[in-house]
């Protein structure tokens, strides 16, 4: 009888929902910040020892690793020896994403030994939020071919010169034939393999495709964190005791505007925007200004939109640090909304609840446009925000939508 109980109960314990995604969840942190941001599930997975047993100990996944292996040493003998350093050999065939697909999704049935990780690291920290409806195996399934397919590119983009979507700001900083990219090549295998013992099976895969971003000097990912004890500390120890239904927004969200030519600091665009919502924020319409933008115009610039126009708001107008939140990485207006519901989600806000996006006349109207319904389906496939209320020609009423804690590994810059 008691073996009976127990066989129920291990059965319940199998089928009850998979935890959801959590304000409260706290992500893992390897040595490198950009690979965090970029590929969390591989960092899910190297922190666990009982996934990486697991891993070294599947078949398939084993076969992967001596073919890396042995591409590897190929690419880093070539290295050496010829006028070109092939490390395009070490990214995955469809095949190998798909065959190490089945293998992560084997191993996150129920009851396997990835299932734990799925269900209390994955689920919770809404990197795979877009298909959080799958079950555990298809969730991992579908995570790993995301990261995978984003890995890949950082070689396309970062090694091979192929243009990303974006090559006026987010391209290769060296022409592939340069002798010196060639020894940074060499040097970026060379090191993964000096840093094979207890690493994944498609380490020297990985591995390299980070350093390609380290050898580009493109850090942007992660420049500023841990974002939550740093720029954005006191503001979220304020959003702890906030009442988020005791104003009409929970943030004002201000778009930043890159520099231009002699610019420097905070270009005018976004002073002027900043002088909007300073007043709005005055006027005691939300708890929180949310600016929002990274190291985009000009190519590698040392200024972050969102940093200066912090700076702005605090030596111009008084605003005081806790009522301002950063969001340093955006590249795009897309990205200006999705990070900004990023931000919320993390401080407890309410995603139920409307923000007041301000900023130029110009941008508040190409944001109600189809065009830009298209171009976020296009980039992030998802809305980031939705139910737009135009209020004036500067303020845009939204409501942010959950699924923008989905990772977008494409956007190696800003993922």
């Amino acid at each position: 009888m008691r073996a009976a109980v127990v066989a129920i109960l291990a059965l319940m314990a199998l089928a009850a929902p998979a935890q959801a995604q959590s304000p409260a969840y706290r992500f893992l942190h390897s040595d490198d910040p950009v690979a965090d941001a970029n590929a969390y599930l591989l960092t899910l997975l190297a922190a666990d020892p009982q996934a990486r047993a697991a891993l070294a100990a599947d078949p398939d996944l084993a076969a992967l690793h001596a073919r890396l292996t042995e591409a590897r040493a190929a690419a880093i003998k070539a290295c050496r020896t010829a006028s070109a350093c092939p490390v395009d050999q070490l990214m995955l065939s469809d095949a190998e994403i798909a065959g190490a697909g089945d293998a992560l999704a084997r191993l996150a049935q129920p009851g396997g030994p990835l299932n734990r990780l799925v269900r209390d690291q994955l689920r919770p920290s809404g990197r795979a939020q877009k298909n959080a409806a799958l079950d555990d195996a298809g969730l991992i399934r579908v995570a790993w071919a995301d990261a995978a397919k984003g890995l890949n590119r950082l070689y396309r983009v970062y090694a091979l010169a192929e243009k990303p979507r974006y090559a006026e700001i987010d391209s290769i900083s060296y022409a592939p034939g340069d002798p010196h990219f060639r020894q940074m090549l060499r040097e970026a295998l060379e090191v993964s393999a000096d840093h094979e013992t207890q690493a994944l099976p498609f380490h020297a895969w990985s591995a390299v495709a980070f350093d390609l971003l380290a050898v580009n000097q493109r850090d942007e990912a992660a420049r500023y964190e841990p974002l939550e004890t740093g720029e954005n500390a006191a503001a979220f120890a304020r959003a702890r005791k906030t009442d988020w239904r005791a104003k009409p927004y929970t943030a004002i969200v201000v778009p930043g505007m890159g520099t231009e030519g002699a610019e420097v600091h905070v270009s005018p665009v976004g002073a002027f925007r900043d002088r909007l919502a300073v007043k709005r924020w005055r006027e005691g319409v939300a708890p929180f200004l949310i600016v929002s933008g990274g190291h985009v115009h000009p190519n590698k610039t040392p200024f972050a939109e969102a940093i200066e126009m912090k700076h702005d708001l605090m030596a111009h107008y008084g605003v005081p640090a806790d009522a301002i939140v950063v969001d340093p990485y955006a590249r795009h207006t897309t990205t200006n909304l999705r990070n900004a519901t990023r931000l919320l989600f993390h401080m407890g806000a309410p995603l139920d609840r409307p923000v007041l996006i301000t900023t130029s006349e110009d941008q508040s109207l190409s944001i109600e446009l189809p065009a830009f319904a298209v171009r976020n389906t296009a980039e992030l496939g998802y809305q980031p925000m939705t139910a737009y209320r135009r209020l004036s020609p500067f303020d845009l009423a939204a409501t942010p939508n959950i699924v923008s804690l989905q990772a977008d590994p494409q956007d190696p810059l800003d993922p």
